[in-house]
């Protein structure tokens, strides 16, 4: 296996609007086929390290949704981790980590051990109107062409989008019958070819572009919020995706609708991404983190197992770190800086769902 560790070696160059960016995340997808060259396969010592800081955890009675970096205490393998964030901030913005110890953990186990090899990369966040730090994927019967449903509840083929955080995990805990592989992106090299090819639309990408907040707002709030596609930040480029909820919001009160530029620009984008795509095998065990800023994300439609306890399932986290990639101050204090926050609901760990959240 090789070592994922590219930031030690990669180069990155101030990048400035409308101008081809360099920058190590900018790869293609016949790059990354071999997915070893971009992993870490987890370690016994580092399995018992986890099951140490399960022990820890459970010793001092910190509850699951407040396990943090200094109630989950690790030693090689939070050197690992701290090269993983690195990684995931000057390198390709990606890491694949294998063999999460799932056989020897239960429910509980497992996400104490995940939020706490998380809590190396970042702060949790709420992702959610319910205030779930620990977010269960899998399909709830959701449908995902309603604009209040977010589509990770669903088992349709989602659109290329990032999450509201700086870095998202998703382990796996089960998999598929068949299908929902999952599917991912570089922004940068999407940047480069569409300003290669159409600089005009590039420029329609850098102006803001009105998203749907799915109905997770407070009292008070309006149902959307504006941010452009590509940014530039302190010589950083950095992007969000152009995913269902631009859509959605088109349907919204008070959003005006896209102009000839922007419906262009949007439908360009959309097809230059699955030019930038790459299918992955996801399995058991697997943790796959990337940086949203970026990289872009999505999974294909899937079947799942008729047994509840065979169904599909990842278990998501957001994490937010304020000293990562310089992204526009408008977007480290809204919803990318604070997640999904709605006035008096607490945060919550579960171990499991059942119904759309």
């Amino acid at each position: 296996m090789d070592d994922f560790r590219s930031f030690k070696t990669a180069r990155r160059l101030p990048a400035k609007p409308m101008e081809p960016v360099a920058d190590p995340a900018g790869w293609s997808p016949e790059s990354l086929k071999d997915v070893s060259r971009w992993s870490y396969k987890i370690t016994e010592r580092d399995a018992d390290e986890l099951a140490d800081g399960i022990a820890s955890v459970r010793r001092s009675g910190v509850a699951v949704v407040d396990v943090s970096r200094e109630s989950f205490p690790l030693k090689h393998f939070g050197d690992v981790l701290l090269d993983v964030r690195w990684e995931l901030m000057d390198g390709l913005g990606i890491v694949m980590m294998q063999n999460f110890p799932l056989d020897r953990l239960d429910r509980e186990g497992t996400a104490i051990a995940y939020i706490g090899l998380g809590a190396y990369l970042g702060h949790t966040m709420s992702q959610n109107k319910m205030g779930h730090i620990l977010g269960h994927v899998k399909d709830l019967g959701g449908d995902y062409n309603d604009p209040h449903t977010r589509g990770y509840m669903t088992r349709a083929e989602m659109r290329f989008h990032t999450d509201a955080c700086d870095y998202v995990g998703l382990l796996c805990l089960q998999t598929s019958k068949s299908g929902g592989a999952s599917r991912i992106a570089s922004s940068v090299t999407v940047y480069n070819r569409m300003l290669e090819r159409r600089p005009d639309l590039v420029q329609a990408l850098t102006e803001d572009f009105y998203r749907s907040r799915s109905g997770e707002v407070s009292p008070g709030e309006l149902p959307y919020f504006k941010q452009p596609i590509f940014s530039f930040t302190e010589g950083y480029f950095s992007a969000t995706g152009v995913g269902a909820v631009i859509d959605k919001a088109q349907g919204l009160p008070g959003v005006p609708k896209f102009t000839p530029a922007q419906k262009e620009a949007v439908e360009v984008y959309r097809q230059t991404v699955d030019e930038c795509a790459l299918d992955i095998d996801f399995q058991r065990g697997d943790i796959q983190f990337l940086n949203n800023f970026v990289m872009l994300h999505t999974r294909r439609e899937y079947e799942d197992w008729p047994e509840p306890a065979r169904k599909r399932h990842l278990l998501r986290l957001w994490l937010r770190d304020p000293n990562g990639r310089p992204i526009p101050r408008e977007q480290r204090e809204g919803r990318a800086g604070r997640g999904v926050n709605i006035a008096g609901v607490k945060r919550v760990a579960p171990l499991d769902v059942d119904v759309a959240a």
